[in-house]
């Protein structure tokens, strides 16, 4: 019986000190999200966001995933209301976090060479934004 009490008191002093170590995210550190403005091609983003639907991904990275396809999809979105056309060039506001897991998913998809020269002009655009805002 001392034992299980003891047990018990262990248990939940490891699990007190663990939840209180880890960081939680303020207000204010959500405010300070960099985010980048490259300047793209809409069937350029119309790819990478049907290209990312096809990439295997793990358990763990759900969230991370999620979060960019929504950014992609909400993009999109933006532009079909502005009657862009999917050769035209535009400025769009990406997250760097969502830019940085975006092409994280994109290094697992496999490319055929047409598509290759697309994705390089996507990260190229990301990459270039990114020396600018700095």
């Amino acid at each position: 019986m001392k034992r299980l009490i003891i047990l018990l008191a262990f248990i939940t002093f490891s699990f007190t000190g663990y939840s209180q170590q880890q960081p939680k995210l303020q207000p204010q550190q959500q405010q300070d999200v960099q985010i980048l403005h490259p300047s793209v091609i809409v069937g350029d983003i119309a790819f990478i966001g049907q290209t990312l639907k096809t990439v295997e991904i793990k358990g763990s990275e759900v969230n991370a995933y999620l979060e960019v396809e929504q950014e992609f999809t909400k993009i999109l979105t933006d532009l079909q209301e502005q009657k862009k056309k999917l050769m035209d060039t535009v400025q769009v506001n990406i997250p760097l976090n969502v830019a940085q897991n975006a092409i994280t998913f994109m290094d697992r998809a496999t490319l055929t060479g047409q598509n290759a020269i697309i994705y390089k002009r996507f990260v190229d655009a990301l990459v270039a934004s990114a020396k600018t805002a700095k």
